[in-house]
């Protein structure tokens, strides 16, 4: 699996510097929780298996099945069948030589809730080689009052399929208002600190904070227009900065506003410029296209490093976002080169963390030459 394989190889020798490296369900963690790039958000009901064995979404590289918000309730036992026939229907295609796990996107699961949870990886683990294909499960409604029940099957999980990891979605009512959300912010920090190498990354959820405040977004606005929203997503941030250092990620809202096709539009835009496009200015003649580029620009200044999409259109732009510049990295590994240079100035020893994660984006999702932009990667 690797980044833009909807590109043709020639394209991808035409547009890097340094091509996107390919990884994998065993990819080491320390790059692993850079790969998600776009995941795909789909409900537990899909019966996904034939989209994924005649590879029609080639620019997919991690998807969700969902069992909370995409389905009703009434519905779970058939999702649950249906998750089980999808992974049933890999291992054999496996088998008979028509796939190879390596080559499939990321797959997670997202569970109802954490009695669900246990109840489900119960079912799965009586097919054992199933579980191979599985990269994670997202916690939903994480909090510090439920976290002990999540982990503990994490860690039965973990035991034999040391390859599966969690993905803590923070949303609860503790981070809603500021009296409980410090102290609710420090505990759960507190606990993923314990439990980190479980931890592939957290996840926000700007449509739990916005349906729970009561607020709107505009075709265009980003969850960051919104000071009260905004507010919940820079503390959440800011709590967990530390460990996003290091050890976990963190993965932007979602955006679950349509775009309309961008083709035609994005080729023929003025010049990709970052800068102007955070401060609003036009890109394409299309403001859902524009909020949607602005969002997740916003999202990788903020420290985020991939985000949940519910519409096939929105992948490539999403990973492209997170290609790397080559006057980026040429900065990027100055300030790696004289980290040791007694004579290194203040302000490259301020930027080596930021150096650091320039390096693993530039691994994974490449290095574009002087002459290309993300906006050739759409």
């Amino acid at each position: 699996m690797r980044h833009y394989m909807h590109l043709p190889e020639n394209n991808l020798d035409k547009i890097f510097y340094i091509k996107p490296s390919d990884f994998d369900i065993i990819t080491k963690k320390s790059d692993l929780r850079y790969c998600l790039g776009a995941t795909l958000y789909l409900p537990a009901t899909k019966y996904i298996a034939p989209y994924l064995l005649e590879k029609r979404y080639t620019h997919l590289t991690s998807y969700a099945m969902c069992f909370e918000n995409l389905i009703h309730e009434k519905n779970i036992s058939i999702a649950e069948k249906t998750v089980l026939n999808t992974l049933r229907t890999l291992r054999m295609a496996e088998d008979e030589n028509r796939i190879q796990k390596n080559d499939l996107p990321l797959f997670f699961i997202h569970v109802k809730d954490y009695i669900q949870f246990e109840e489900y990886y119960n079912t799965l683990v009586n097919e054992k080689d199933i579980m191979k294909y599985i990269s994670g499960f997202i916690l939903p409604k994480f909090s510090s009052k439920n976290a002990c029940f999540y982990i503990d099957t994490m860690s039965k999980i973990r035991k034999d399929y040391p390859h599966i990891f969690a993905l803590p979605i923070i949303e609860n009512n503790e981070i809603i208002s500021l009296t409980s959300r410090v102290d609710e912010l420090i505990a759960l920090e507190s606990i993923l600190s314990k439990h980190k190498e479980m931890i592939l990354g957290i996840k926000l959820s700007g449509s739990y904070i916005t349906s729970v405040l009561g607020t709107r977004l505009y075709e265009s606005m980003s969850i960051y227009d919104i000071g009260i929203s905004a507010s919940i997503i820079y503390d959440i941030i800011n709590s967990f900065i530390n460990l996003s250092i290091d050890d976990i990620s963190i993965y932007a809202t979602s955006w679950d506003k349509k775009i309309t096709s961008y083709h035609s539009l994005a080729k023929s835009a003025n010049g990709f410029d970052e800068n102007r496009i955070i401060f609003n200015h036009p890109f394409t003649h299309d403001s859902s296209i524009d909020g949607f580029i602005r969002e997740v620009l916003l999202d990788r200044l903020n420290g985020c490093v991939g985000k949940t999409v519910f519409y096939p259109n929105q992948i490539s732009i999403v990973n492209a976002l997170y290609s790397v510049n080559k006057k980026e990295y040429d900065l990027a590994c100055e300030i790696i080169s004289d980290r040791k240079n007694i004579n290194s100035t203040n302000d490259q020893i301020k930027n080596y963390k930021w150096a650091k994660k320039i390096m693993s984006l530039s691994r994974i999702y490449g290095v574009l030459k002087d002459n290309y932009t993300a906006c050739d990667l759409f």
